[in-house]
């Protein structure tokens, strides 16, 4: 019963640091980046395309989650074969979870072509897919470096 409340538990924080880890959202920013000047360079975008975004993220809670609840659910095995077992179910755990977590973590995006209109240099983004940016869009670049988001001006459409 112990070792079903602390997966269910654990399990409960999956989504949550599948989402904490999002920072590919034009709409949402660290607390590095508030209160901090951006660059902004106007741009038009010349083609969007979607994308999937995925964590590129070895290890990760799901595996440790995983691995906690296989190795914890060996309780009742004959004690001659439990801490062969428990490996066995820790390690099929811990692949279970990052399974589970790749796919919690894993959502649609967009790479965003964009030109410069002052340099006329071309860059491509990528971004999560939670802002309308269509080809031939006045946008935004904003940011410094690798965390440079497109962002549409708005009334545009």
């Amino acid at each position: 019963m112990r070792a079903l409340i602390l997966s269910l538990a654990l399990a409960s924080l999956l989504p949550l640091t599948a989402s904490a880890a999002d920072n590919t959202s034009a709409r949402r920013y660290g607390t590095s980046e508030t209160l901090s000047v951006q660059n902004a360079r106007l741009g038009e975008v010349l083609m969007v395309r979607s994308v999937d975004i995925k964590s590129d993220k070895r290890l990760n809670a799901g595996s440790a989650i995983g691995a906690v609840v296989g190795y914890a659910s060996v309780r009742d095995v004959n004690k001659n074969y439990r801490n062969a077992s428990r490996i066995a179910a820790g390690t099929i755990g811990g692949v279970a979870g990052t399974a589970i977590q790749n796919g919690l973590s894993s959502r649609r995006g967009v790479e965003v072509y964009v030109r410069d209109v002052e340099s006329g240099k071309v860059f491509a983004i990528v971004q999560a897919d939670d802002l309308l940016i269509r080809t031939g869009d006045k946008v935004f670049l904003t940011g410094k470096g690798s965390k440079t988001r497109v962002v549409p001006i708005e009334g545009q459409h």
